[in-house]
């Protein structure tokens, strides 16, 4: 298979320059492309945003363009081994994720677009989507064992010791919801009707029996919890407190559970539900005081379980991913590129000032304070008391390839 010829920014430049080659609705899948946090999405991701009816108008926009380019540039294109030749690698690298092909912007076309002045007004989005999953007791008992004593203790408990606890739930949008999606957990039927719960969607969307007991199966998928309340006695999100703003035009007591929450509530239901943790100072919940100033975030605040634990705060992991990505800071290993899907967006946090030296709460900025690393290199990390810092990991790595 042949290769694609290099193109460079200058080139690109002229491309996105020239009106006869390069038209509204081209521009339009480039800079949605580039306001993506990792500036990569599906064909279907991409018609999904723009707000075209599938992933062929997407795809077809592409080969136009790069048609239009050849009558112009003599620029090599890639060669398959069954001779067919790629038009839309021109301008992405490519990768599958699952099902679906991922478009990645190349560099030298972010680079021209900025150089054009194409991405001046655009604003950052995110591919993530949000669900919303719900509980009515008066349906599905479940939850109860035969001694009457909640199995949502038993989850919650679950939490506090490992910080998460896996659940499957069934899923009506089963056909968009994907591993990492945001998923948040409701009680409908009696009151308290509410937010109890949080986490995120970890599995592919499967076929399993009915909860009860009809011969016949429903579609569902694995969430990870990292918060859970007990609506029995501990104060939740009430319906009444998401009756504002954007959040007054979701459902958020559906009669299906895992439906999608619509894009303009996600970020104001992330603030209302983070700002109702805080204020509420949930037992195990470490989520404390955040400024904009800082972007600083509260860790270290012991919990008793069956011994004394440091937690950790998801929202300051959360922004360190935003900022370093997904990659090892020390071996570069990358989860998603080697187990594709399954590596989805899988990584370990390591904290540069150990947090169990601290004995107590402190401040900790995820840019300053936090970093990606793989497993392997976390261990070998905390091999020693105290730790070894990146940099020592990274000189033992190099030290180790000559013997």
């Amino acid at each position: 298979m042949t290769q694609p010829a290099h193109i460079p920014v200058s080139t690109f430049v002229e491309i996105l320059q020239n009106k006869e080659i390069v038209q509204p609705d081209d521009l339009l899948i480039f800079q949605t492309l580039y306001s993506l946090e990792s500036q990569e999405a599906s064909a279907t991701d991409l018609a999904r945003i723009i707000g075209w009816s599938d992933k062929n108008g997407v795809i077809g926009r592409i080969v136009g363009l790069g048609k239009r380019i050849l009558k112009t540039y003599d620029i090599r294109q890639t060669e398959r081994e069954d001779g067919t030749r790629k038009l839309w690698d021109f301008f992405f690298t490519g990768h599958y994720k699952g099902s679906f092909f991922i478009y990645r912007l190349k560099p030298e076309l972010k680079e021209a677009l900025e150089e054009c002045g194409l991405t001046s007004y655009i604003k950052p989005i995110s591919l993530q989507n949000a669900y919303l999953f719900i509980w009515n007791p008066n349906k599905w008992y479940q939850w109860n064992d035969p001694n009457n004593e909640p199995y949502i203790e038993k989850n919650i408990e679950e939490i506090k010791k490992t910080g998460k606890v896996t659940l499957m739930w069934s899923c009506r949008s089963h056909r968009n919801a994907r591993p990492g999606d945001r998923a948040f957990l409701a009680r409908v039927g009696s009151t308290p009707r509410g937010i109890f719960g949080s986490g995120k969607i970890a599995s592919e969307p499967f076929l399993s029996q009915h909860w009860n007991g009809e011969d016949k199966d429903v579609p569902r998928v694995l969430i990870e919890f990292d918060i859970l309340l007990n609506p029995a006695k501990d104060p939740i999100l009430t319906i009444e407190n998401l009756d504002k703003a954007n959040l007054r035009n979701q459902n958020w007591t559906p009669q299906s559970s895992g439906i999608s929450i619509k894009k303009e509530a996600i970020d104001e239901l992330e603030e209302e539900w983070f700002e109702f943790l805080r204020i509420q100072n949930v037992g195990y919940n470490p989520f404390t005081e955040i400024t904009d100033a800082t972007r600083s975030y509260i860790e270290g605040a012991a919990t008793q379980v069956t011994q004394t634990r440091f937690e950790r705060n998801a929202q300051a992991r959360n922004e360190c991913l935003k900022q370093y990505g997904y990659s090892c800071s020390v071996c570069e290993f990358n989860f998603e590129y080697t187990y594709g899907n399954l590596g989805y967006k899988f990584i370990h946090v390591h904290h540069l000032n150990q947090l169990s030296a601290t004995k107590s709460s402190h401040s900790t900025s995820p840019v300053d304070d936090l970093r990606p690393v793989c497993p392997n290199c976390h261990s070998m990390l905390h091999k020693q008391n105290p730790p070894l810092s990146i940099e020592e990991l990274k000189e033992v790595i190099e030290s180790s390839k000559g013997k």
